[in-house]
């Protein structure tokens, strides 16, 4: 059997883009990898405007071999349109229809190109763990890491807020925050987030500040409130993403750094309602209704019709979060049983301890 030279690797083009933005093909292609038994290759980190070759341990100049591989051998580009063709949802199954359609297991010899954020996280579910150890395995994210476990209160409640501001815009109305992308979400909602949360919790409970903003724009936030920093940590996108997706509860920016956090957590996450699409039907989505076939498209009246189903529960991780910061009930039970869970005095492979339930028994009941 001839030598395999099959290469998967995620475009970037011009200047690259945020981290987050950079996941999702990345992962499409770590996924590509596995069904193609080819070697993955990393983003060309040397061309992004942040440096992220510097957390990844990549060269400054690796987008000359990347260039190199698309230049030389056979290229395979799977596209938006290309999922969709082969079934869209879940990518692994269109990757395996998209390369039994195209004999690439019969190639000893490709490239196989993808890009873009397109379908989402959803799709790339089964690339969660991969993004989660590439993001604890880069250059600084251990040490900082540790640095904010030993300012951290683990008996505490751990909020984790991200307040993007940075190259991000306010709108000048509310109405406005659905249609713009990238939009600052008033600094006010956080702090009335924060003070419910205050009202709820009292002293059990500490911030986590995530921000690309100036001391005085948060000065209302990290004076008011218990919080603990990471603004001080070196090269911190990694650190950050990882320590909010370990909350309790997320506060999230309307950005895709704070929707990757939600994603690599398994904990509640609160999303400014204003900048959510409003349906019919009664609930909210991310993405607003169009009649032209796309993977967010797709996925929303999947999503809707399972809304609308009699056996659907209508609980979930996601809170839509008003103005006035009121946060839900349940979110807060959330929140406050993440801590419990953690709690390593109630758990015995850390050498905590459980009740006994010695002549209690308590009757079984239907779940799903």
């Amino acid at each position: 059997m001839p030598a395999l030279l099959r290469y998967c690797l995620p475009r970037v083009r011009h200047n690259g883009h945020g981290l987050a933005n950079e996941i999702v093909p990345w992962a499409r292609a770590f996924l590509a990898a596995q069904v193609l038994d080819a070697k993955l290759l990393p983003p060309a980190f040397g061309m992004n405007r942040r440096g992220y070759w510097r957390h990844f341990r990549t060269s400054p100049d690796d987008w000359i071999f990347n260039r190199a591989i698309e230049h030389v051998m056979p290229v395979i580009e799977f596209r938006e349109t290309d999922y969709l063709a082969h079934g869209g949802e879940d990518v692994v199954p269109a990757l395996r229809s998209f390369a039994a359609a195209h004999r690439l297991l019969e190639r000893p010899l490709f490239a196989f190109v993808t890009e873009g954020m397109w379908g989402g996280y959803r799709h790339v579910q089964a690339a969660r763990e991969f993004i989660r150890s590439t993001l604890y395995q880069s250059r600084y994210a251990p040490r900082n890491l540790l640095r904010l476990d030993e300012r951290l209160d683990a008996q505490k409640i751990q909020i984790g807020m991200h307040v993007r501001l940075g190259d991000f815009v306010a709108p000048t109305s509310l109405h406005d925050y659905r249609a713009q992308p990238n939009a600052s979400l008033p600094i006010a909602w956080f702090q009335n987030v924060a003070q419910n949360l205050r009202r709820a919790f009292g002293d059990d409970w500490q911030l986590l500040l995530v921000s690309d903003g100036d001391p005085e724009q948060l000065r209302e936030l990290y004076s008011g409130f218990p919080c603990v920093l990471t603004a001080d940590l070196p090269y911190r996108d990694c650190s950050d993403l990882l320590a909010l997706a370990g909350s309790d509860m997320l506060v999230c920016s309307a950005s895709c750094f704070s929707s990757l956090a939600a994603f690599l957590s398994e904990a509640p996450y609160l999303w400014f309602s204003q900048n959510l699409h409003s349906h019919a039907e009664g609930c909210y989505s991310m993405h607003g209704d169009s009649a032209e076939l796309s993977a967010q498209s797709t996925s929303n009246r999947a999503a809707l019709r399972d809304f609308l189903s009699p056996a659907a529960g209508h609980g979930g991780r996601g809170y839509a979060v008003d103005a006035d910061g009121r946060v839900p009930q349940s979110a807060l039970a959330a929140a406050a049983l993440r801590r419990d869970l953690r709690r390593w005095e109630r758990d015995l492979v850390r050498g905590g301890v459980v009740p006994i339930s010695v002549g209690r028994r308590e009757p079984l009941s239907r779940l799903g």
